[in-house]
Order: structure tokens, then C-alpha cells, then sequence
């Protein structure tokens, strides 16, 4: 039975996801900081992932249970207590299920021992004791955790922890056929949201330049329309599938061209109540059960009106909504919405 949870944010954003924790658990309470994480108790870890079933938090990017909270030394001699309590949650755990080991250092001061040192040492011990340990196909996840004072050991559904990178910190490759850092966010929303992506399929990318929305898409065969008045990258403009509008959203949504779409994108650096307006105006252009790809781009202030607003206006046009604040966003959260039918 879970104690509590950690919780992995990024920093700017703590006071956010607290708030977001706060009304949706009851008698949830902080008990450790850590570098971007933090350790907290709670009654009931189910109705933490309850709310993450029906609604989604928005700004926690990775989450695990903990049944164990050891105190540390940050010395060497953390490495047996860890193993000794590996021991005791392992009895929870059935021989065929596919696991995977996931160490995190989360405090600022000086550990004697690292990560992937961890990583391995459970990875080994596991093994030596009859799991299967496979990354790739993993269902369950023993994760350790180590913040100020203590760290903490869990073990978990991989597919409870909202991430299946260690802390959800991704790492994607750069390929050299990437054009921007963009596509990195529009791969990880389309992993994240679950996004069904098919050859042929339509889109319309609102503010392509530079073109990496674009180019991830057209890379996945579909036929994207690239509307924005700057320049696209030389190598999206080369591919057949891929048809350039040198204007602006609100002159592309003039011109009537009486096309319909499988999905819209939209990644516009533009107010947020701006940039909602376009894409529900836009929205008559999507098939009936068509998707959209927002990226609002968050004030300094009033984050969580911003927000609210985005979500009831958008609901009056959209049948689904989630919000979430990506590994790869900035200062923003993304936004997917299925068609209403």
C-alpha cells in the first residue's frame, strides 16, 4: 500500500501543480522538497490517479507511488539500505512481469554514488532474482527517488506514472532530417494525448514556419497544409506533401477553399485568448470527427484564469479536452480536443 507519492514539475510552476494537488486529494501534505520533485502523504493514492484518469493534471510530468521511506547519508553505505528495502516491496511484484528500474537524484547536495549506478545496481539485483528486466516492454516499474533527506522506493504500474521516462524527463533523438526543436513538443503531445496519426490523413498546420509541425507530419505521409506569411524551411517546402500558404490564419480562413481536415495544428506565439478564437473559428474546417493541437502560450500572471477561460471556451466547440504542460513545452501548455459529432 502506497504512503504517499513523489511528484516530478518544473520548478517555476511548483506553486501550480501544489494548488492542482491540493484540491484534488484530500488531506494530501508536503513532506520533502527535491530538485524539481517532491515527496508528499496522502490518504489515498487512488484518488490521485482517479483525477489523472478523468481530467489530467496539467502540470505534473511524472508521478510514482512510494511504500518506502528510508533516511540517507548521501555516503555509500545508502547503497545496502536501498537494497534491503528493494527486498521487502518485491513481495508485490509477480516473477513474469516485465520490469523496469528507475533511479533519480533529486537533491542538490553531493551524493556518493550516481543514477545510472543505481539504475544498474537494481537492474543486477533484480535479475540475480528472477525478473525480467526489459525497458522496452516494461508494465511495472521500481522507482527510487532521492530528495533532501530520505529517499524513497515504490513500486508501480508503468502506466500509472504519467511518464514511462525516468522523472518524465525525455531525451529524443536529433536526427539530422529534424528542423526545430518544435517537433520534439508535437511528438511527445502526439505520444502523451495518444493521438491516432494515419498515411493520408489531412492537416492544417496554423503558423508552420519554420516548418517542424509540418515536417514531422509529412514525414508520417500526410498531406499537410502549411499556413503562415514567414518562410518555411527549405527542405518541407521539397516534399510533395506538403502545400504552402504565404498568409496569415485569418487570411487563410477567408479564402473559403472549402477544404476539411483531419486535424489542426496550431503552435502561433500569440495571446491566448487570440489564439483560441482562431482555432475555433477554424474548427469548421475539421472533419466531424477530427482532432486539434493547440499551444497556448502562458501570461505571467493570472496562469490558472488563462487557463480556465481556454478550457470553457473551448468547450463549447470541442466534445474532449485535456491540457497538459509538456517535458518540451516552455512558458506554455498544450491542448487536445476531439471534435464534438
Amino acid at each position: 500500500m502506497a504512503k504517499g507519492c513523489i511528484v516530478s514539475y518544473k520548478p517555476i510552476y511548483e506553486a501550480l501543480l501544489f494548488n492542482e494537488l491540493n484540491e484534488s486529494c484530500t488531506n494530501i501534505k508536503l513532506l520533502e522538497r527535491g530538485r524539481g520533485s517532491a515527496a508528499f502523504t496522502l490518504d489515498n493514492y487512488n484518488q490521485l490517479l482517479q483525477f489523472q484518469h478523468s481530467r489530467g493534471y496539467i502540470f505534473l510530468q511524472h508521478v510514482h507511488p512510494y511504500q518506502c521511506k528510508i533516511k540517507i547519508s548521501k555516503s555509500r553505505t545508502d547503497l545496502d539500505l536501498f537494497l534491503k528495502e528493494l527486498a521487502q516491496i518485491l513481495e508485490n511484484v509477480e516473477k513474469n512481469d516485465h520490469l523496469v528500474a528507475q533511479c533519480r537524484i533529486a537533491c542538490d547536495e553531493k551524493v556518493d554514488y550516481s543514477n545510472k549506478e543505481l539504475t544498474d545496481l537494481f537492474a543486477e539485483k533484480l535479475r540475480l532474482q528472477g525478473f525480467i528486466i526489459e525497458p522496452e516492454t516494461a508494465t511495472v516499474a521500481i522507482s527510487l527517488t532521492i530528495l533532501k533527506d530520505h529517499a524513497f522506493l515504490g513500486v508501480s504500474e508503468l502506466k500509472e506514472n504519467l511518464s514511462s521516462w525516468t522523472g518524465g524527463v525525455l531525451f529524443f533523438s536529433r536526427e539530422d532530417s529534424v528542423i526545430c526543436r518544435a517537433e520534439n513538443k508535437l511528438e511527445e503531445a502526439v505520444n502523451y494525448f495518444e493521438v491516432p496519426l494515419y498515411n493520408k490523413q489531412k492537416v492544417l498546420d496554423l503558423g508552420a514556419a519554420p516548418g517542424g509541425w509540418t515536417n514531422f507530419l509529412s514525414k508520417r505521409g500526410m498531406f499537410v497544409d502549411a499556413v503562415d506569411p514567414a518562410a518555411l524551411d527549405s527542405r518541407v517546402l521539397t516534399n510533395k506533401t506538403v502545400t504552402y500558404y504565404s498568409m496569415t490564419a485569418q487570411e487563410f480562413n477567408r479564402s473559403n477553399l472549402g477544404k476539411e481536415y483531419d486535424l489542426i495544428v496550431n503552435d502561433m506565439k500569440m495571446d491566448t485568448n487570440e489564439s483560441i478564437d482562431i482555432l475555433c473559428e477554424m474548427s469548421q474546417w475539421l472533419k466531424k470527427d477530427g482532432a486539434a493541437i493547440l499551444t497556448l502560450k502562458l501570461p505571467k500572471h493570472e496562469i490558472q484564469k488563462r487557463i480556465q477561460i481556454a478550457r470553457n471556451v473551448l468547450g463549447r466547440r470541442f466534445a474532449y479536452i485535456r491540457i497538459h504542460q509538456l517535458y518540451y513545452n516552455r512558458s506554455e501548455v498544450t491542448v487536445f480536443m476531439k471534435q464534438k459529432l
